[in-house]
């Protein structure tokens, strides 16, 4: 069984919530390793976790954390890729169920989003800001390195819809087809250019 399966909506809650405050305390990224870091998370957490919860210990919170983080960066992923479609009309829910759509073509999240009850706690997390960057960002020492490279869903491109909005395909390379050459291949412009200087001749005969 995972270090990280049988936990709560609450016990996520919780964790989640722990998770940002220590993250965002000055003194974590200043007067702490990593693994002090993780050490306050699971103090925390037992302190104030309910007494009919089990005990926690730092691995398994770790593992709970990681597995809600790469879920929170695919689903925002998405969400970009989405808005970047400026698909007419469509609300921030239709966006979101978009998305959701989009996330489930991926082998992994095929049963679909699981953590709505945290996602509006962990969306809005500073970590997650500069997603399409393709940087490496680390958050003082109190965080592994992270990276958004590799989060975005590959460029498949299946057709989604919604009851209320339009059908449009999220076709991802249709992105960098401004950036393609119009050109010919060298071989097409001298096929076509013998077959001008034999036509050519023929008229000149």
């Amino acid at each position: 069984m995972s270090r990280s399966s049988g936990y709560s909506l609450n016990e996520d809650k919780l964790l989640c919530q722990i998770y940002v405050d220590i993250s965002q305390d000055p003194i974590t990224g200043i007067c702490q390793s990593y693994d002090q870091f993780w050490v306050r998370i699971e103090q925390s957490y037992n302190n104030l976790k309910e007494e009919s919860w089990i005990y926690r210990n730092k691995k398994s919170l770790q593992c709970r954390i990681a597995l809600i983080e790469k879920a929170v960066r695919k689903l925002s992923a998405c969400i970009r890729q989405i808005e970047n479609l400026h698909p007419s009309g469509a609300s921030n829910i239709d966006i979101i169920n978009q998305a959701k759509i989009l996330l489930m073509q991926e082998p992994t999240y095929k049963k679909g989003f699981k953590f709505d009850h945290v996602w509006n706690l962990m969306k809005d997390f500073e970590k997650f800001k500069d997603i399409d960057t393709g940087k490496k960002k680390v958050r003082g020492q109190g965080s592994t390195l992270q990276s958004s490279e590799s989060e975005a869903p590959s460029p498949t491109s299946p057709i989604v819809s919604s009851p209320n909005l339009s059908s449009f395909s999220l076709n991802l390379n249709e992105n960098f087809s401004d950036h393609t050459s119009s050109e010919r291949p060298i071989g097409v412009k001298k096929s076509k250019l013998k077959r001008s200087k034999d036509e050519g001749r023929r008229k000149a005969r």
